[in-house]
């Protein structure tokens, strides 16, 4: 029995070292935060039992060694989590030691602030715990974060760097592969601080809060008073409640769950609540584990989830012809929202699950965000299994074809429609083309451009340029009064003198999404003529930096293709 303890021991330290790395270096978990936890907390009790600890637990360490292009700095303070808690009682036993507060837990990426005199001097990422990233170029652009304070001397701290939901939403919206869709905020957040490219990071608005002065305040005793501080100097205040020796379990629970609503409301991504002891002095005094500061507890409300019944499949068509399943699902209530609909990603993914119509699944929430299929309960013991897939395109009639594809290190199966003209494709590639990060044409919304369509207004990319001439149609059209048509005028004729980098995100061009755009853009001083001259000749593109031979090939294969250099012509008189 010991051999089998240690042995399930050796196998959690693998396998959760392996889910580290994809959380904080891959931004590609592959189990769910409450998968996770519990699978800690069975190692740390595993551990506690035997006592036999590997050197590389996750349960002696924080996060995973930090990988990456950016400098890497050593933190003169460990920047360590916090032990973790299902159970309201635990904070009320907390609370009755000492007071406290509770304050939401936000779901990005950890980051340490240092001000010297009143500017900011450096940010690193947690990293492990004890070395980070240093992301300074990127923190400057945090919202919520002042670049100089009115304090001498200097002053560390350390928060939360995050995007909020609707801005997650968003950002998702304007990406039209499935595949390359941000899972979580958490996710998204943790690329958009550690990007070399500080505008990407800007661009993204991502915010952060403080939640801890590690150094400076010494004169003022309270945690609290010193993130009220912070407050005053400029930072965003983290939602918090008090909590102390008057609160029974009840209610606890009315505050955390009071927190949770406050974070809905306000579109925050959370991970759960914090509870902190509020005396500096004797938090301080707590000292610490090697993973953990003992001067708070995290609780977790885990992933919330419900069951329900798989109906059936509806594929979604992109602007790259992939057809994306969708679960279609009798409807469920999770966290006060109704669930019909979840992505089921690609074949492989579906084919795992081993879903037929009728089964009972498990949906969750993750991270009380994305609707995702956790778990088919009534797949056990179907060992056959062949899943059906359409051979053809809903949308347009045309055969399908299944390719393989890299997704998060795995080799994954994707169904694409075969026909580049299929009209759902097209209309996927319109909408791309006036989206934001694109050419950024107001008053366009994918509705409006299949109305467009069908009335023979467009036909080509090229077209849309042309809309101020069917002014007459247009007007005629329900919904589009003078106002309405002169804004989008208006819109296209801006976009006539866009940069070169949202022309070729516009283009859809394989591996050049915005941050290489604007690499290309550099590199050939905005001339389009420049670029066009080297694309279609023998420029080697991984020559830049951040390309590779793979992206080059891309690039001439793209303008070397018949079809896309008369789009690019039809385009550029415009």
């Amino acid at each position: 029995m010991a051999e089998e303890k240690r042995n399930r021991i050796d196998y959690l330290v693998s396998f959760l070292n392996k889910c580290c790395d994809e959380y904080y270096n891959k931004n590609a978990p592959s189990i769910s935060d409450a998968e996770y936890d519990a699978l800690f907390d069975e190692l740390s009790a595993l551990e506690k039992e035997t006592g036999y600890s590997p050197e590389n637990s996750p349960t002696s360490h924080v996060g995973y060694a930090v990988a990456g292009e950016l400098k890497k700095i050593a933190h003169d303070i460990p920047l360590l989590s916090l032990a973790k808690t299902k159970k309201a009682e635990d904070i009320v036993d907390m609370a009755r030691v000492s007071p406290g507060y509770l304050s939401l837990k936000m779901d990005g990426l950890t980051v340490k602030l240092t001000y010297e005199n009143g500017v900011l001097s450096r940010a690193t990422t947690r990293g492990d715990g004890a070395v980070g990233e240093l992301v300074t170029h990127t923190a400057r652009t945090f919202f919520g974060l002042p670049r100089r304070i009115p304090f001498p001397g200097k002053l560390c701290i350390s928060g939360e760097a995050f995007i909020d939901i609707p801005t997650f939403e968003r950002i998702n919206r304007e990406i039209d592969n499935d595949e390359e869709r941000y899972s979580t905020p958490r996710n998204l957040a943790s690329g958009s601080v550690r990007q070399l490219d500080s505008a990407v990071t800007a661009s993204r608005h991502v915010r952060f809060m403080p939640f801890n002065v590690l150094s400076g305040f010494e004169d003022i005793p309270l945690r609290s008073l010193r993130l009220e501080k912070l407050a005053q100097f400029g930072f965003d205040r983290i939602p918090s409640l008090p909590a102390d020796a008057n609160d029974d379990v009840d209610s606890i629970r009315k505050k955390l769950f009071s927190l949770k609503e406050t974070a809905a409301e306000n579109g925050l991504p959370i991970d759960g609540v914090v509870f902190s002891y509020d005396d500096a002095a004797f938090a301080a005094s707590l000292g610490r584990t090697s993973h953990h500061f003992r001067d708070g507890i995290a609780f977790k409300f885990g992933d919330p989830s419900c069951e329900t019944v798989f109906e059936g499949i509806e594929w979604n068509i992109s602007r790259s012809g992939q057809l994306t399943p969708i679960a279609l699902l009798k409807p469920c209530r999770i966290d006060n929202t109704t669930v019909e609909r979840a992505s089921l990603h690609n074949l492989t993914f579906v084919s795992g699950l081993k879903l037929v119509p009728g089964d009972r699944v498990r949906v969750s929430k993750r991270n009380m965000i994305i609707p995702h299929v956790e778990e088919n309960m009534s797949a056990s013991g179907r060992d056959e299994y062949t899943l059906e897939y359409p051979d053809k395109c809903p949308v347009c009639g045309s055969g399908t074809v299944v390719r393989s594809r890299e997704s998060g290190g795995k080799t994954v199966q994707v169904l694409y429609c075969s026909n580049l003209r299929c009209p759902g494709r097209r209309i996927k590639e319109f909408t791309h083309f006036v989206s934001k990060p694109a050419m950024n044409i107001e008053g366009l919304s994918e509705q409006t451009i299949l109305r467009f369509m069908s009335a023979g207004l467009l036909r080509e990319l090229s077209d849309i340029f042309s809309l101020p001439q069917h002014k007459s149609d247009i007007m005629g059209m329900d919904g589009f009064g003078e106002k309405s048509f002169e804004n989008l005028a208006k819109s296209l004729s801006a976009a006539k003198s866009c940069r070169l980098s949202n022309f070729l995100v516009a283009l859809n061009i394989p591996l050049i999404g915005s941050s290489a755009a604007r690499d290309i853009e550099t590199a050939f001083h905005g001339d389009v003529s420049a670029f066009l001259n080297a694309a279609t000749g023998e420029y080697d593109f991984s020559a830049l930096e951040n390309f590779g031979e793979i992206t080059n090939r891309q690039i001439h294969a793209w303008f070397s293709d018949a079809e896309n250099m008369r789009t690019v012509r039809l385009l550029l008189p415009c």
